[in-house]
């Protein structure tokens, strides 16, 4: 499916985002009991009540009182003066796959491949994300990163610095053999380990 552009931005895109997802017909409710947002993707736990024994799961397990839950993932971006949105379904196996644990744990078992997959997907990566690091820290990634000077450098010293005006730390790193200060982007997201 493409994607969805109007004129005029929402002024409360959260509200917006849980309008797309509530639904109601003589077979289905649907409504949202957890959104949560990572940069311009949200990921939102939709419950849907079935009305009637004959109503399609589409692969998901119904608790005992014939509801189930499912993720959607709705891609947003700005540009032009216009807001869009291109909604999915777990089962789509999305790309994106940075829902938080307390959304893949209120979400209902399914016999989907994709869907499974894109959970798994998403309890890796918050997994990895939900690691701490602190000022002084020295970590060793799995592989060497190369920069733009062409050099390959490993094993990094954390720098947490807070500067006047702003609520959060920045952290960038030092790198232990030769003493370079350098930024890593999707720190994070890749493989490491303190030393």
């Amino acid at each position: 499916m493409g994607w969805t552009c109007l004129h005029t931005p929402p002024h409360d895109e959260k509200a917006e985002i849980e309008r797309l997802v509530t639904y109601e017909n003589e077979d289905r409710a649907m409504r949202p009991i957890l959104t949560t947002r990572k940069g311009s993707v949200w990921y939102v736990a939709v419950e849907v009540t079935c009305k009637t024994e004959e109503t399609e799961t589409y692969g998901y397990t119904r608790d005992s009182l014939g509801r189930y839950v499912f993720a959607a993932v709705i891609l947003t971006r700005r540009g032009g003066g216009e807001w869009c949105y291109k909604d999915m379904e777990e089962s789509m196996g999305p790309c994106e796959a940075m829902a938080p644990k307390k959304l893949l744990d209120l979400l209902s078992e399914t016999d989907r491949e994709y869907a499974v997959s894109w959970r798994e997907r998403c309890r890796k990566n918050a997994a990895l994300v939900s690691r701490k690091v602190n000022h002084g820290d020295v970590v060793r990634f799995e592989q060497p990163l190369t920069f733009g000077d062409g050099i390959e450098r490993q094993t990094f010293k954390v720098i947490k610095e807070r500067f006047a005006g702003y609520r959060r730390a920045t952290t960038c790193f030092e790198c232990v053999d030769t003493g370079t200060t350098c930024r890593i982007s999707r720190f994070m997201q890749r493989n490491w380990s303190k030393v």
